[in-house]
């Protein structure tokens, strides 16, 4: 029997990265982007009250006229713990399942925001490795979904414009929905005013 080489699939985020350095001097425009996104994106979708992700979603999909769909999964150490692939007809988000309604919130914002800025990256994983992590799902599926390392500058501004969606997400009683941490809302609100 021999062996062969299969060729990486593209998906956003590989195992155990965080997508490299920064440019700073480029922050302030990026800053000014993801703020300028945000706001184009809120006029055109408001965030319902009160607050529901899968709401929310809906709303960017009949904007869109694209359907979104949100795959929960489960978390494993030095695993990403979400990612976003856009399919031929329709967009993928995964999140990690076993969190905080808050957290799974934010995890699905911040790859909302890589699709709302169309990121893309460099390939890494083969389909074989892919069949490994998760045996149920096809592994080019797999490996498209989390081998794709983004830069810095693409996470900072996925996570930026995620900080800035539920800061305002969460910004009017009752934003937030029972089971969801009032002090967790606290913090992004900080955050994305630390941001600013």
């Amino acid at each position: 029997m021999t062996s062969s080489v299969i060729a990486p699939r593209c998906s956003r985020l590989a195992p155990g990265e965080r997508g490299g350095p920064i440019d700073e001097r480029g922050l302030p425009d990026l800053r000014d982007r993801a703020r300028a996104r945000v706001r184009t994106v809120l006029a055109a979708v408001p965030l319902p009250r009160p607050w529901s992700m899968n709401a929310w979603v809906d709303g960017l999909e009949a904007w869109r006229g694209r359907e979104i769909d949100l795959v929960p999964i489960d978390y494993r150490p030095g695993q990403p713990s979400g990612a976003w692939q856009a399919r031929p007809d329709y967009d993928l988000i995964a999140y990690t399942e076993h969190t905080s309604a808050l957290h799974q919130d934010h995890i699905i914002a911040h790859e909302l925001a890589h699709m709302l800025c169309a990121h893309t990256g460099t390939c890494l994983m083969a389909e074989s490795e892919a069949a490994e992590l998760a045996p149920d799902l096809a592994p080019a599926a797999l490996s498209h979904l989390l081998t794709r390392v983004t830069s810095g500058t693409e996470e900072y501004e996925a996570e930026l414009i995620a900080v800035l969606l539920m800061s305002a997400a969460t910004s009017e009683p009752p934003a937030v929905q029972p089971g969801a941490s009032g002090r967790a809302a606290d913090q992004a609100r900080r955050l994305a005013a630390l941001l600013g």
